[in-house]
């Protein structure tokens, strides 16, 4: 059923020839035992009497090799006795009738009791074979139990097949054991078990260090590859519903990028020629001139910002970011960003300026900290301050914005980080790429972003980077100009 051949096949016939021997040498030493204690006693009683004796030799020899050898004694032990102590001796030949029916009786009795205690070995041996296939059975139930909890536990088939080879080495006593789904390439001290998957080649490796149980093994195999089948056509369900996920993630990337080109790209183009056509007609003064101009700035810069997202979503969704890590100083970056938004929202920041410094880019920071003050500007009312806090810690540096706007719903905190997603409504604008790009730029640089919120009360944003060893001179950070400081 395995498929494989015992690396030595047992020498039968040998074996067999060994052990009719020593059969046929307890036969001689029981009789010859028996026959010296007669010789010893045949003083005190008629030696037909002692041949009793002999029962006990063909009881034991019953006992310990079965029917047949306890029926050779038998014959052997009458003979032994007709030949020594019955008249004539040292013959085969009886002068009395009545050691003729002595002998007779003798014999009689002594194939009845290698008979009875033939039977009753048997039955004790059967009895005993019926135990070990129970305890064989219990032995495979409870290794296919746990087979089957290791597969049906979390993690990925290659996990499962480790944890199901290492339940097979411990119930087998192998010294290990591993599962394999493709031919296997076995090392110098294993030994490649054929199992009978269906659904893929299965195998398992079985080290040689130790003597395992080959029967076991060959016992339990066709239940273990039934379970085995089980995990692969489970992990294969598994990569077609990933797919089909996939697939459908896709699609919505797909008409979300269409809707943010027929919407979001389409709005400032339409202002952009509107505001050109109107340039071109006569009789329009000096302030709208102006005007206009101001508002075809305003979109086309508004244009360029979207196409830069658009970007740097293609990267980030390619994982080609590939960050340029350096000393970088949150502080200077935060302070870098906050200044952008100097006059048109009150920013009160209170960043420590002695923040230790991080290893990452600071061009992709100063995007990261951008879009977030731009989006708790975006959400926060009017006259009431956007917050820049921060502190290190043991292992993370963190830089907090936080705004007291309308909060985020809870079912919808588990998307604002998604690619197009306007989780607080679109009356605000935007194109909904900002956190899904501040997002791919943290986890590039290796830090981590998260996000707390309360609604009608406000929502902060968190970006932390692993603390490391400091360089000599870290300089302090100058105060922030035109930022309040708390």
């Amino acid at each position: 059923m395995l498929g494989y051949t015992p690396r030595h096949a047992p020498r039968r016939s040998p074996d067999l020839a060994r052990s009719a021997a020593l059969t046929a040498l307890e036969i001689v030493v029981a009789v010859g035992l028996a026959t010296g204690v007669i010789a010893a006693l045949q003083s005190t009683a008629p030696a037909a009497g002692l041949g009793i004796i002999y029962l006990l030799a063909v009881l034991a020899l019953a006992i310990r090799r079965g029917e047949i050898p306890a029926l050779i004694a038998s014959i052997l032990s009458v003979l032994t006795l007709n030949y020594f102590f019955i008249v004539p001796r040292h013959r085969f030949a009886i002068a009395h009738s009545q050691d003729v029916v002595e002998l007779a009786v003798l014999l009689i009795a002594a194939v009845v009791v290698g008979r009875l205690a033939g039977v009753a070995r048997q039955r004790a041996a059967e009895a005993e074979e019926r135990a070990r296939v129970a305890t064989a059975h219990e032995r495979e139930a409870a290794l296919l139990a746990d087979t089957a909890a290791a597969i049906l536990s979390e993690g990925s088939l290659g996990a499962q097949l480790e944890r199901v080879g290492e339940r097979i080495a411990a119930a087998s006593g192998a010294a290990s054991t591993r599962v394999v789904l493709d031919p296997p390439v076995a090392g110098p001290r294993e030994r490649a078990v054929a199992l009978p998957s269906r659904s893929r080649s299965a195998w398992l490796c079985m080290s040689t260090e130790h003597a395992y149980d080959e029967a076991f093994i060959e016992r339990a195999a066709g239940p273990i590859a039934a379970l085995i089948d089980v995990a692969v056509q489970r992990d294969e369900a598994l990569e077609r519903t990933a797919e089909t996920e996939a697939a459908k993630r896709t699609e919505a990337a797909k008409t979300a990028i269409l809707h943010a080109i027929s919407h979001d790209l389409r709005s400032p183009i339409t202002a952009i020629a509107t505001a050109g056509s109107a340039l071109r007609t006569s009789g329009i003064t000096a302030r709208e001139r102006s005007e206009l101009i101001a508002a075809i700035e305003a979109e086309s810069a508004r244009l360029g910002r979207l196409v830069d997202d658009l970007l740097d979503l293609s990267k980030i969704e390619a994982g080609a970011v590939a960050p340029q890590p350096d000393w970088c100083d949150l502080h200077d970056v935060a302070v870098s960003a906050a200044q952008r938004f100097s006059g048109r929202h009150p920013i009160e920041f209170s960043l420590p300026p002695d923040l230790p410094l991080v290893r990452a880019d600071a061009g992709q920071l100063d995007r990261v900290f951008s879009n977030l003050i731009e989006n708790a500007v975006k959400f926060s009312p009017e006259n009431v301050p956007v917050e820049i806090r921060g502190g290190a810690g043991p292992a993370w540096v963190t830089v907090r914005f936080i705004d007291h706007g309308r909060g985020i719903p809870l079912d919808h905190r588990g998307r604002i980080f998604e690619p197009f997603f306007r989780g607080r409504g679109t009356g605000t604008g935007g194109s909904g790429l900002g956190l899904a790009i501040c997002r791919g730029f943290v986890d590039a640089n290796g830090g981590r972003i998260t996000v707390q919120s309360d609604v009608g009360h406000g929502t902060s944003f968190a970006v932390s980077f692993p603390t490391v060893p400091q360089p000599a001179g870290q300089r302090d950070a100058a105060p922030v100009p035109g930022v309040a400081q708390a």
